[in-house]
Parts: structure tokens; C-alpha cells; sequence
């Protein structure tokens, strides 16, 4: 069984690839990101979307990538693939027909894209 919780937890503390701007405290954004994450986690679930340009390390542009989201807000979802231990981002108001345009990373630098 996928402990999604401590996965989850483990990379948060990852944040080498989260651009953070001129004008924003690093500490305090990267914070925020956490804990908007964190407030809205969810139960893992089965989520897919079509990659799209410009696309993801390892998929061709139109086929299917499937993981487990982990928080969503707002046509974002934070979707963890077990397969290769990688996050990424997932996009759309829709969950039947999201995309996934070539954002993969730390669960910080997916949430903030």
C-alpha cells in the first residue's frame, strides 16, 4: 500500500526547482504554498490527462498520463505517479478531460505554476 501521506510530506520539503520572484519573501511564499497544499489535500484518487505542449519528459504530446491526485483547487491538481516517484500538474475544470502541460517537479514548484 502507497503511504501518499508521507510521500507527500517528504518531497514538501523539496523546493530547489520553485521560482520564487524578486519581490516575494522566499520563506513566507514557499510557506503559502505549503500550506495551500495542505489545505487542500484529498483523499488519493485515480486522476488522467492528455499531455500537451509543450509537453513531459518520457510521454508524446497527446497520450494519456495517469497518477494520483493529491489536492486540487480551482482547475489545479497536484497528481503523484508512483511509477517514476514524480508530481505534476494537472489542469482543467473538468476532471474527465484535463492536461498536463509539461509542468513535473516538487509538489512546490507544480503548485505554483
Amino acid at each position: 500500500m502507497i503511504d501518499f501521506d508521507q510521500i507527500q510530506d517528504r518531497h514538501l520539503r523539496l523546493s530547489e526547482d520553485v521560482y520564487v520572484g524578486s519581490e516575494e519573501n522566499p520563506d513566507e511564499y514557499l510557506k503559502d504554498l505549503t500550506s495551500e497544499i495542505t489545505s487542500n489535500r484529498r483523499e488519493p484518487f485515480p486522476l488522467t490527462a492528455i499531455v500537451m505542449a509543450p509537453g513531459l519528459p518520457g510521454f508524446e504530446l497527446g497520450t494519456t498520463i495517469s497518477g494520483f491526485c493529491l489536492a486540487d483547487l480551482n482547475g489545479k491538481w497536484l497528481v503523484y505517479r508512483p511509477e517514476n516517484d514524480q508530481f505534476y500538474a494537472f489542469w482543467g475544470t473538468d476532471k474527465e478531460a484535463l492536461g498536463a502541460h509539461g509542468v513535473w517537479g516538487s509538489p512546490l514548484s507544480c503548485w505554483s505554476a
